[in-house]
This record gives C-alpha cells, structure tokens and sequence, in this order.
C-alpha cells in the first residue's frame, strides 16, 4: 500500500514528555510576552513570538493551554493578555 495524502491528520509518534517540555517552553514565551506588553490580538502575538517555526496546530493548542492554566488571559475574542 502506498502513502499518499489524508484529510486527517496524521498522529505524532512524538515522545508526550518531549510535548509536555516544547509546550512549557512555548507557554513561558506566551506569557512573557503578555506581561511586557500587554493585551494584544491573536495574530500580533504569535508574528511576535515566532509561532510559525513551532510547527501545526502548536500555537492554538499553547494559547488554549496557558487560558486553561490561568497563564494568560482572553479579555475578549481573538485578544490574549497578561492572567488576572
């Protein structure tokens, strides 16, 4: 059988402690980020922090993380700040 192109996405044979230590990396970048300069909007702060070397779908899943853990906050749609 040949491999070919899929509408899903393929899973990551990706170690979850190596996950774990890229999205912490990645969430310490975020918050920094915010707390220096405040509120800003989506797209702003990842052209900030450089997000698209991160990989797919790391971003989101880092911005969605550091809400959940109280790391950063979303005053409103699309515009992430400092937690608090």
């Amino acid at each position: 059988m040949s491999s070919g192109w899929s509408p899903l996405v393929s899973s990551s044979s990706a170690d979850p402690e190596e996950n774990d230590f890229y999205l912490d990396r990645e969430l310490d970048v975020l918050e920094r980020a915010v707390r220096e300069l405040g509120e800003m909007r989506r797209r702003e702060l990842g052209r900030l922090v450089g997000c698209r070397s991160w990989g797919p779908g790391r971003f989101g899943r880092a911005l969605r993380a550091g809400v959940k853990q109280g790391r950063l906050s979303r005053p409103r749609r699309g515009v992430y700040g400092p937690p608090g």
